[in-house]
């Protein structure tokens, strides 16, 4: 269950995937230490292949799993791109810390302005 933007609680750092990148990049540090000690040319081709995942994963993650909210009370915020991808009705509402809701909706590039305070329930 996630919480409430009221709450304010932070995020467990990153669900584990920031020690998982971690442990990844630490591998390179390990193989190019290895080639250095033994001047094998595999251990520099194998560090060169886990770090260039590691940056692809990061430039995929970041351009698929988030969107930003540009404007208003929750301005540089971001939310999963799922909750983005069907807002309800003019478009999506939000609640804001220290209560009302603001509605934000997509602009040409795909980011989700303030278009003003939601009324309502």
């Amino acid at each position: 269950m996630s919480p409430s933007p009221g709450d304010n609680a932070q995020r467990p750092l990153l669900d584990g995937r920031a020690g998982v990148v971690f442990t990844v990049l630490l591998s390179v540090v390990v193989l190019l230490m290895l080639w250095a000690l033994t001047d094998h040319v595999a251990f520099v081709l194998a560090a060169c292949c886990v770090g260039a995942a590691v940056l692809a994963a990061a430039c995929v993650r970041t351009r698929a799993g988030w969107t930003e909210l540009v404007g208003g009370p929750l301005d540089g915020e971001r939310i999963p791109s799922t909750s983005a991808a069907r807002p309800g009705g003019p478009g999506l509402v939000l609640a804001v810390p220290g209560g009302g809701r603001a509605r934000y909706s997509p602009d040409g590039s795909g980011r989700l302005v303030y278009r003003g305070r939601a009324r309502g329930r």
